[in-house]
């Protein structure tokens, strides 16, 4: 026996102190939850990990002592004591609590910095509670240390009751702490002491203090515990817990294995079924009648191997009449025809069947209750008189009857689901209560930003940025007016890029996709996103698919083009992904008759990809007679025209041709379409971006109707930060007070590239101008090129046509004439002269690698 205690950082008596040195305790036990706070995580991992490290030691003396006295003294056998000590090395490891932090934090950061929240306008930064009260159960010495590391990992300083029980392993860990913790981060914050459950002079001053109490325990002690709760004190409610075990009939026969059996064997011995998701009844749901007492006499012998390996523990005088006692009981049934017992002589395990298949909470010791159901129904019957208490079920099911089962089971409040075997043990941060632990010893502070305050956070985070630095240096006031940062056109932001600079970068190349965009030859041009951001850009993107009209019943085919670093593919699979539907990930550079086979084969409702690609499947399903029809169109990466979206709605039978979003791999989504908007009107992302249209020659606001290029800031962007970004797309503002998809925001129109405006002939053409024309003639590819040159002293224009059936130049020319007056104006004022130049269908050059077709090409010097 140990005749102390560690109690923030000091040796003490392990009696808490009463009066006066209980208020002096309090006080030590604010102070080391300052401290407390203010550990880096980082050597309180440390810590832990050496500990960890200690405990998995054979020979290190704290594990010795704890393996020969701790059988004794609280009932468990040496195996299970072992197998005890390796489970708290496992808690305590680096990479256990990492996994940890990562599945009920989000990461460890979470404890260090301010954290954006996707999608929504706060930060959130995970403060620790301050002192923790842990009052443990004494049945498993393990649940007492993972409750007090949770504390420790969140920062806050701990005081642990230890149970009467056992009073020893608590200080033995807590020395383990002190001798790996040299600095004293971590163990002058942590305190253990011993009194008497419902002892009123240390509980009533204790549990009405501001401070938080885990509880552990059965019901009585929990309402006890509730009655002497002050208003400021808060409860972590753990609770009684039963926990059961299930099995459809027909499938288990045919699953009935030996690691089976040594599954739910295992799942009743450890800890000699005394933790809350040991079974206490197994359920078989259906199949033949007897299947039960098939399944008992087949569980006999493993549990007769098990018990030489992970022998049951010292029971007491009281556990062994218990047992005697159900045995009796189940004697006398068996003697009626109503049950079965499977009892050796020695008390090493009792199972129990009866006919009556009320559930039946276990006098525990490897005590097991088996009964047989007609149906799910009727278990659930069964169980909802304790369906309050409920944590684990582990389920033999058929993988058809899955999802059926575990939806019927949650619906009664089961809190855990698993299969035979991983009922006693448990995933690194998996809750087990319904609610993540570390979550709970926390205290989630959010700060808040107006949505006009966005673009100042913005530019406080990018400050960390070299390049943004130098920039916002130059202008007056800590937050400088928005509209004075300079524009940041291409050149410009791909000089200051990787592989050339990392100075527009905000923090370490890690943790991140690289990405890159803006041509196909020469040096690459680099663009990353943070896993964080990648994850929220996805998402934006999934918003877009399901807005433009996807669904989970959608058959999807990805028919962006994969590789070189190309983002589309990439995003588009998993935005569908998000969606739910099912995903065909074929690629735009699949050869057609495979991507039409594809297409068929799974009946592909939708496609999403470059409406150079999808026109070319449309050519193809016309040319080779395919009935492939296609109902929902989403296509990017180049602009469509209301003629191409006919052809595609004429030949592929689409019921919609929509924008899968206005964006580029360098701002990311800008703009989406609701059903509402057509051709190439979109509403702008709000939330995610902010977006000017700008005079091309002196960069001032555009009013609604004036043409501008397209300028976008991305407000979720740190890594690499895209502020004020010359997208070289022409745009304007679409008067629109509230669309009625109930979207109130702004509303643009996008036009084409800057650069796809063509000064020729005293005009400014578009592309539009052309393919209006176009639109008249039939039999004619919406697919088109026109090119720029000079002939005699003229402006020449080149207009190039796909088409099976070449039509008469004229008739072309009057067409184009219809279709746009400054075309018209020009031909007849002969400031400009048109010639055709015919293709077939897909013949027109296109890019080698991304199969993009240019529309717009100047030959002129």
């Amino acid at each position: 026996m140990i005749g102390y205690t560690l109690a923030f950082g000091h040796k003490v008596p392990p009696t808490p102190p009463v009066e006066d040195g209980l208020q002096s305790l309090l006080a030590e036990a604010r102070a080391a939850a300052r401290r407390a706070a203010d550990t880096p995580i980082e050597k309180t991992l440390e810590v832990l990990d050496r500990a960890s490290r200690r405990w998995a030691d054979p020979a290190d003396p704290l594990r010795r002592k704890a393996l020969e006295e701790l059988p004794d003294r609280i009932g468990f056998s040496r195996a299970m004591v072992e197998e005890g000590l390796a489970t708290v090395a496992a808690i305590c490891s680096r990479a256990s609590l990492e996994r940890r932090l990562l599945g009920e934090l989000g990461g460890k950061h979470f404890r260090q910095t301010w954290q954006a929240r996707p999608g929504l306008d706060h930060d959130v930064l995970a403060v620790p509670r301050g002192v923790v009260v842990h009052l443990a159960a004494g049945n498993v010495f393990v649940g007492a240390v993972d409750s007090l590391v949770a504390g420790i990992v969140t920062g806050n300083a701990n005081l642990l009751k230890m149970s009467r029980v056992d009073p020893l392993f608590p200080i033995l860990f807590l020395e383990s702490l002190r001798e790996c913790d040299p600095e004293g981060y971590v163990w002058p914050n942590q305190a253990a002491f011993l009194w008497r459950g419902g002892d009123l002079a240390v509980e009533g001053p204790l549990l009405s203090a501001d401070l938080t109490v885990v509880f552990w325990g059965g019901q009585e002690a929990l309402a006890a515990v509730r009655s002497r709760l002050g208003p400021a004190t808060r409860l972590i409610e753990n609770g009684p817990r039963y926990s059961f075990a299930a099995a459809e009939g027909e499938y288990l026969e045919q699953a009935l294995d030996a690691p089976l059996l040594r599954g739910l064997a295992l799942d009743l011995c450890r800890w000699d079924q005394q933790a809350c998701s040991s079974p206490q009844m197994v359920y078989v749901i259906g199949g033949r009648p007897g299947l039960v007492h098939t399944l008992m006499d087949r569980l006999a012998p493993v549990l007769d191997d098990l018990e030489r390996t992970l022998p049951l523990g010292r029971l007491s005088f009281d556990e062994k009449v218990e047992i005697r006692r159900v045995r009796e009981l189940a004697m006398m049934a068996e003697a009626k025809g109503q049950g079965r017992l499977v009892a050796p002589a020695p008390f090493i395990y009792t199972l129990i069947a009866s006919n009556d298949p009320a559930f039946r909470i276990s006098c525990l010791n490897r005590t097991l209750f088996f009964a047989q159901v007609p149906s799910l129904e009727a278990l659930l019957e069964q169980a909802a008189p304790v369906a309050s208490y409920l944590q684990t079920v582990g389920l033999v099911v058929a993988p058809t009857h899955r999802a059926e089962w575990e939806r019927r089971l949650l619906e009664i409040g089961v809190k855990r689901l698993t299969e035979w075997g991983g009922m006693s043990q448990g995933s690194d941060g998996a809750p087990h209560e319904g609610a993540y632990l570390l979550g709970q010893l926390v205290n989630w502070v959010s700060r808040e930003h107006l949505p006009e305050k966005r673009l100042t956070k913005l530019l406080r985070e990018i400050r960390a940025a070299p390049y943004y630095a130098r920039l916002l240096a130059d202008l007056p006031g800590e937050t400088p007016d928005f509209t004075a940062i300079p524009l940041l056109d291409r050149a410009t932001f791909y000089a200051h890029c990787p592989p050339k600079s990392h100075d527009i970068l905000t923090g370490p190349m890690r943790d991140a996709y690289v990405y890159t965009s803006g041509g196909t030859t020469g040096d690459p041009k680099v663009t990353l996103y943070s896993n964080r951001e990648y994850r929220t850009a996805t998402d934006v993107l999934a918003f877009i698919y399901r807005t433009a009209g996807l669904t989970p019943d959608d058959v999807v085919g990805n028919l962006f083009i994969a590789g070189f670093l190309w983002t589309s593919f990439n995003v588009a699979g998993r935005a569908l992904e998000n969606i739910g539907c099912l995903n065909l990930p074929i690629g735009g550079a699949t050869e057609f008759a495979q991507t039409i086979k594809y297409l068929e084969m799974f009946e592909a409702t939708g496609v999403v990809g470059l409406p150079s690609i999808i026109v070319k499947l449309a050519e193809e399903v016309r040319a080779r007679g395919s009935p492939l029809r296609i109902r929902k169109i989403l296509y990017g990466g180049e602009h469509m025209r209301p003629q191409t979206a006919e052809f595609l709605k004429q030949t592929l039978g689409a019921e919609w041709v929509r924008s899968a979003g206005y964006a580029c791999v360098d701002t990311g989504p800008i703009g989406f379409q609701c059903p509402h908007l057509t051709g190439a009107v979109h509403h702008v992302l709000e939330d995610y971006q902010f977006v000017e249209i700008l005079h091309p020659v002196d960069q001032r606001p555009c009013s609604v109707g004036t043409v501008g290029e397209i300028v976008a800031t991305n407000l979720d962007r740190v890594l690499m930060p895209v502020v004020r970004y010359r997208t070289g797309d022409l745009g304007r503002w679409v008067s629109m007070a509230e669309c009625p998809c109930g979207f109130r925001g702004r509303t643009f129109e996008l036009l084409g590239r800057c650069d796809d405006q063509l000064v020729i002939g005293g005009i400014n053409l578009l592309p539009p101008d052309v393919a209006a024309g176009l639109a008249l003639l039939p039999g004619v590819s919406p697919n088109f090129q026109v090119v720029a040159r000079t002939q005699d002293r003229h402006d020449l224009l080149v207009v190039r046509l796909e088409a099976e059936h070449p039509l008469p130049d004229a008739t072309v020319i009057e067409a184009l004439k219809k279709g746009s007056y400054k075309i018209a104006e020009a031909l007849t004022k002969r400031w400009l002269v048109i010639e055709i130049e015919w293709f077939k269908p897909g013949g027109i050059p296109r890019n080698p690698r991304t199969g993009k077709l240019k529309t717009i090409i100047e030959e002129r010097s």
